[in-house]
């Protein structure tokens, strides 16, 4: 039973070497994806289904509490505010917990819990984002004073970005120079902040998205998947957590109410994942993959 235990162990082990060593090269290919002259070329169509999502999504709003404190430590009431550790979540409606009553469901306050957890003591989140933000938006949203401020002070700093550069049609080199400022301004402030930079998620798969400018946004941001691991590779304590291939995009569980972005449900199944990742030292080439529905 136990030789058969270890096989089964080592056939999983192998499996998921196998997709994410699939995701990397998919990442890393020269040109995946749709091109922006492909979409110019589909550019009718596209017009099209763009006014009507544009019209039919509906528009929620963020979540409240942007700062808190979360703690799994019982006497956390007589801890001094200098002994708490740091989150900080940054970027677009996915960091502002659109569609999310309270921070505390969103990615902050269930990564801060977990992170409580395991340095057994009190972690304060702060979320800086912006609903609609781009790269570029977000890396003026983390130059400002405040959030130097906060940034100087994190442990760990989550940052969603991408989505919004995909389908504004921003160029490439746009979101490369963008993603690259921002990485600059948080490193220079805390050069030894674990960072994690999420993937740009699977457009394809919003229920909310037309089909084919669903599939042309999702093709486009394979792209900005490659880009973004080729400017994460730069940074010695940034990581890229790849959305694509997840499995965690169970039907009627994954999305809010506009089909559009992710569920309460869903982001504590990303907090579970990306506290893993965090308390893991960055390895050559690090790029993760979801790949757990746990």
């Amino acid at each position: 039973m136990g030789a058969m235990r270890d096989l089964s162990a080592e056939r999983r082990s192998s499996g998921l070497a196998r997709t994410i060593r699939r995701a990397r090269e998919r990442a890393s290919s020269p040109a995946p994806g749709c091109s922006l002259p492909t979409m110019f070329l589909r550019a009718p169509v596209l017009y099209v289904q763009g006014r009507a999502a544009k019209r039919d999504i509906a528009r929620l709003t963020g979540a409240t509490a942007r700062e808190g404190v979360a703690s799994t430590v019982p006497d956390a009431a007589h801890t001094e505010e200098h002994d708490e550790h740091h989150l900080v979540v940054l970027g677009d409606s996915v960091a502002d917990g659109v569609g999310i009553e309270h921070h505390r469901d969103s990615i902050a306050g269930r990564l801060a819990c977990r992170m409580s957890e395991r340095f057994e003591h009190p972690v304060a989140w702060h979320v800086i984002a912006r609903s609609g933000a781009d790269a570029h938006d977000v890396a003026l949203l983390a130059g400002t004073d405040a959030a130097r401020s906060e940034l100087a002070r994190a442990d760990a700093v989550v940052i969603s970005v991408g989505v919004n550069d995909v389908k504004n049609l921003r160029t490439e080199d746009a979101w490369r120079t963008s993603l690259s400022a921002l990485l600059d301004t948080i490193t220079e402030v805390n050069p030894l902040v674990q960072v994690v930079v999420l993937g740009v998620p699977p457009i394809q798969e919003f229920p909310s998205m037309p089909t084919f400018l669903g599939h042309t946004l999702g093709e486009r941001a394979l792209r900005f998947d490659a880009v973004a691991a080729d400017v994460i590779d730069t940074y010695p304590n940034v990581q890229h957590y790849l959305l694509t291939d997840s499995g965690l995009l169970e039907k009627g569980k994954a999305f809010a109410e506009d089909g559009f972005h992710p569920s309460a449900w869903l982001h504590r199944k990303l907090a579970k994942r990306l506290d893993t990742l965090i308390a893991e030292p960055k390895r050559p080439t690090d790029t993760h993959l979801l790949t757990e529905a746990s």
